[in-house]
């Protein structure tokens, strides 16, 4: 019989919520996101999503910025987690700020210490099992030769680019290693290794992406189901 408030609206965000629904009386979902939609679940009639939080009185009252108003039994953060390293000791050629681990060139190799230092599943917002199998095969061909890397200049000036054109967008340091849901890392990795990806592959990636962006965190997997069940896919 409680009112809960959750605070984000990535994937753990929504399973947590969708999991509070089942046992409590309201459910309603803050983002800071500018393209969330202001609605009712369509799953659950007792769930909601909001933008940000406007104000928290003394008294418990939450008011969002879309004017909505509630008093809240608990209040739960699900808002990611800051990158802590404390026993990685490099003498100043990796640092971690505002979620930036950096300099990586392709979100793996510190170039000042590449190939023996990498770094594997750092990338955000995207496919964290593929990738992080990818990562691991390229890393694999190149500690033991099959493949040799960019001088470390090469990587220095990638990593720059991949900064200016950030800051060009106007995007924050902390969604450095936000790639999305669009295939391009993916071939790039793969190609590394000579893989090609299967066009029936990118075919899924891409309309997974696409259900992502029409149904959101909330319905996306209904809506790739709906084409997809009945096939398999591997990598």
């Amino acid at each position: 019989d409680q009112i809960v408030v959750v605070i984000g609206s990535g994937p753990s965000a929504v399973d947590i919520s969708r999991e509070i629904a089942m046992v409590s009386k309201e459910v309603h979902m803050s983002s800071r996101s500018p393209l969330v939609k202001v609605a009712k679940s369509d799953k659950f009639n007792n769930m909601w999503q909001h933008s940000k939080i406007n104000c928290i009185s003394e008294d418990g009252w939450i008011t969002f910025q879309d004017g909505f108003s509630t008093d809240a039994d608990i209040i739960l953060h699900c808002t990611g987690y800051k990158l802590h390293l404390p026993f990685l000791k490099t003498n100043g050629m990796v640092i971690v700020e505002d979620k930036r681990i950096g300099p990586l060139y392709k979100h793996v190799f510190p170039p000042q210490l590449a190939p023996r230092l990498s770094f594997v599943g750092i990338p955000e917002r995207s496919y964290p099992f593929i990738i992080t199998e990818c990562q691991s095969r390229w890393i694999a061909y190149t500690l033991s030769a099959k493949v040799s890397l960019p001088s470390e200049d090469e990587m220095l000036n990638e990593i720059e680019k991949h900064y200016k054109e950030m800051k060009e967008k106007g995007l924050p340091e902390h969604s450095t290693h936000q790639l999305g849901f669009k295939p391009d890392y993916l071939e790039w990795m793969w190609a590394q290794t000579g893989m090609v990806m299967e066009k029936n592959i990118k075919d899924m990636i891409e309309y997974l992406f696409h259900c992502l962006m029409t149904a959101g965190l909330d319905g996306y997997m209904d809506l790739f189901s709906q084409k997809y069940e009945e096939q398999k896919y591997g990598i």
